[in-house]
């Protein structure tokens, strides 16, 4: 089997267990491109041409609807309605722009071609974790506790991983999964989060990209050596698809990956993230689009906000090399997302399978010479998001301003699922419909510290003004995008947006202690700025 590490003979044996597969190895020394995995949910590695031998799910035989397993049906009603629900799955890639997705072809052809795209998606805490918390909760920060990665405020500890989507799905009689990146923090002791079918997160070497482990649904960790993880992650998700596809009823399915996230050495030094050997020479004419943004190595004008205080400027070289790295680790993710649409056509859930295809946040390469994320700024708070599903329109779009927030309410929303919290977002069905309906027009978003109370900045976001405070209210950004796209200039003292940072303001006081249905008013039109603006 490739992908095994083995020099000599290795003994395998294969037992089928409540439908995944369980394989016992008797392994030799271990050499070359190859990895290693414990006992329980065992994956071929390698793209295989087909359903690979081993794989939870594979071959042949019947497929959901098809009355196989405990979960047969009988051709009752219930049966029937169970197996019509909407499969609902879920890619999500760590740190990619919304602009990368030019670098993504099958990714665009699969689901932005053949569905919609809506093109003013932000993450409204753009940061790792918060942001998958909220994925997973459909909560703000101040509702589910994560605020930042790290810290008394942050990582998977500040999380109640009691009554997360999983548990709102497998209530309503949903299959749940979970493959990838999960909350930083977790790792194997802390076992299966409540609500999930199959548990799957990465829990060692997390952001190594070449030797990690995944917790294995709970039958040893898997583990992996000189193997690329997105290779792993692709090959764990479509085993999962199969795995599911041969039960009635419906399925959740998250897929979290790894890049384009810079990686980690052996030391805690971060790099840029690696790339599969097919990929090195990739892309090798592409030009970063952050070179041609007047906010290229340009500091604020106007009263600076902390985060951008004592920047130095970053070096071209730096931020191309980084960019290339960065899109040449996305190809990868590409194939897995082409490679997925194929298991779901080929185990016949495509046309009942939502696909949701998205990042945890944006990311800086070298505007306001920042290099990251975690700021308020359009670059770190835009993400891509695709979708296809049973009657979207191919080639749609929808200008609404979503966030990662509106997504759990959404996902529960097209399956008819209960949520078990007070989700903070909005549906997205109505849209995806292609149906109008009211929308907040004001949207909360925040950054949080490893330190003190947890809270950076906090603040509000229209279609027009960017405005956050940081702290008892001394430090403030208040960005115009409608004339000033690349946030160049702070207007947060400037007497013509008085006004308007007034009300801002009231809009923010609400909104950062809002929960559920309060997270999404419609306040109404802002004044105009005071003639004339400064420069």
């Amino acid at each position: 089997m490739s992908g095994w590490r083995s020099s000599g003979a290795a003994a395998l044996v294969g037992v089928c267990l409540a439908g995944l597969v369980v394989v016992a190895a008797s392994v030799g020394a271990g050499s070359g491109d190859t990895a290693s995995h414990g006992d329980g949910l065992a994956l071929a590695t390698g793209v295989p041409s087909g359903p690979a031998k081993g794989f939870p799910g594979a071959g042949g035989g019947p497929r959901r609807g098809a009355g196989v397993g405990p979960a047969a049906t009988d051709g009752s009603d219930d049966d029937t309605e169970q197996s019509s629900r909407p499969n609902v799955v879920v890619v999500l890639t760590d740190d990619q722009t919304d602009y990368d997705l030019r670098w993504m072809p099958l990714t665009r052809a699969a689901l932005g071609e053949d569905g919609m795209e809506f093109t003013d998606a932000i993450s409204p805490h753009p940061l790792c974790c918060p942001a998958r918390a909220e994925m997973i909760t459909g909560q703000y920060a101040q509702n589910n506790g994560v605020q930042h990665n790290n810290g008394p405020h942050g990582g998977y500890e500040a999380l109640d991983p009691t009554q997360t989507i999983g548990q709102w799905f497998q209530d309503a009689g949903y299959q749940t999964g979970f493959v990838g990146k999960y909350l930083n923090g977790y790792h194997a002791q802390a076992g299966r989060n409540p609500g999930w079918t199959l548990w799957d997160p990465l829990v060692q070497g997390i952001y190594d990209y070449f030797d990690f482990a995944f917790f294995n649904d709970g039958q040893g960790v898997a583990t992996y050596d000189n193997y690329y993880v997105t290779n792993a992650v692709e090959e764990r998700t479509n085993a999962a698809v199969r795995t599911f596809a041969r039960d009635d009823r419906p399925f959740l399915l998250y897929s979290f990956h790894l890049a384009p996230h810079y990686r980690f050495d052996g030391h805690g030094n971060t790099e840029p993230p690696p790339v599969e050997s097919s990929d090195r020479d990739a892309y090798a004419d592409a030009v970063p689009p952050s070179l041609g943004k007047p906010s290229f190595n340009v500091a604020t004008q106007g009263s600076l906000p902390d985060f951008l205080r004592g920047r130095t400027r970053r070096t071209v070289q730096e931020v191309r090399e980084t960019f290339l790295a960065r899109i040449r680790s996305l190809r990868a993710v590409d194939r897995s997302v082409e490679s997925l649409v194929a298991t779901l056509k080929e185990t016949g859930e495509w046309d009942n399978t939502w696909l949701f295809f998205t990042s945890d946040n944006g990311y800086s390469m070298g505007e306001h010479r920042l290099v990251g994320k975690n700021v308020l700024t359009e670059e770190s708070m835009q993400v891509p998001l695709l979708v296809h599903g049973p009657g979207v329109v191919p080639g749609s779009t929808s200008s609404l301003p979503v966030t990662l927030v509106d997504l759990p309410a959404t996902f529960a929303d097209l399956a008819g699922v209960t949520p078990l919290r007070a989700v903070d977002g909005s549906s997205l069905a109505p849209a995806l419909a292609g149906q109008a309906s009211p929308f907040r027009d004001t949207t909360l978003v925040q950054t949080g510290t490893s330190y003190g109370d947890g809270w950076a900045y906090r603040g509000v976001r229209t279609s027009r003004f960017t405005y956050a405070v940081r702290g008892a209210g001394d430090d403030v950004i208040l960005y115009d995008r409608a004339r000033d796209p690349y946030e160049l200039v702070n207007r947060a003292d400037d007497p013509a947006y008085a006004a308007i940072r007034t009300q801002l303001e009231t809009r923010r006081q609400q909104l950062v202690a809002c929960a559920s249905w309060t997270c999404n008013p419609a306040f109404g039109q802002l004044p105009e700025p005071a003639a004339p603006a400064k420069p």
